[in-house]
């Protein structure tokens, strides 16, 4: 099989050096930013999706998901599922992941995470460097748990939202799905659907409108 990354740009560069330091086999990258076709990334090449994906090319191939925007990746791990491509998850040699806890597919975990068990991380998410998932937690598909951010035992985060950075879900509290949470914040209720909430308690500034992106 041909390992690919599906994003060449600041994430899609982490994702390849977690492949890298586990000493899997990348055969490069795919952009559909047409000015990064042709370059190299780490003296790996970067291709257009047509000259990988397209017809009998795909067979053989499996994806990692090189990119940092939720709704995107979302997009992209549908895409592939309907044209049959596989895409595989990432973890770094470094993550601390429970045997008892669960990765689905296309996830990436980045060095120094920490999953504890009986946690359940969704499809194509994102537990970024030194992130803390404790026991019994749930991370919703797409979602994003940024650096150094941290959730209690029991908690979740849903569909799509983002964890900012050194931000906390306390214990048994949940996130609602596509909602962003500021770096540095301190969930300590139940918090909705679609909303932005920063700050220590983490306290709604304004409802996320719907199909604004969040941040890698």
């Amino acid at each position: 099989m041909k390992i690919f990354v599906y994003g060449a740009r600041g994430h899609g560069k982490v994702v390849a050096d977690i492949l890298l330091a586990g000493n899997k086999n990348v055969a490069g990258f795919i952009d559909d930013d047409e000015s990064l076709v042709g370059t190299t990334v780490f003296d790996l090449p970067v291709f257009s999706r047509e000259q990988v994906l397209k017809g009998v090319s795909a067979k053989g191939v499996q994806l990692v998901l090189g990119v940092g925007d939720n709704q995107i990746r979302s997009r992209l791990f549908e895409r592939c599922q309907s044209q049959g491509v596989e895409v595989i998850s990432a973890i770094h040699p470094t993550a601390a992941v429970s045997k008892y806890a669960e990765v689905r597919r296309g996830t990436v975990v980045m060095a120094g995470a920490v999953i504890n068990p009986h946690a359940v991380i969704g499809v194509a998410a994102i537990i970024n460097s030194g992130a803390v998932i404790e026991h019994d937690v749930q991370v919703g598909d797409y979602a994003h748990v940024s650096p150094n951010a941290a959730m209690g035992g029991e908690s979740r985060l849903g569909s799509c939202s983002q964890l900012g950075m050194c931000a906390v879900i306390l214990p048994r509290l949940t996130v609602g799905d596509r909602s962003v949470i500021g770096a540095g914040a301190v969930v300590t209720r139940i918090l909705p659907d679609d909303i932005v909430a920063t700050g220590v308690p983490a306290r709604i500034q304004y409802p996320r409108p719907v199909g604004v992106a969040t941040s890698t």
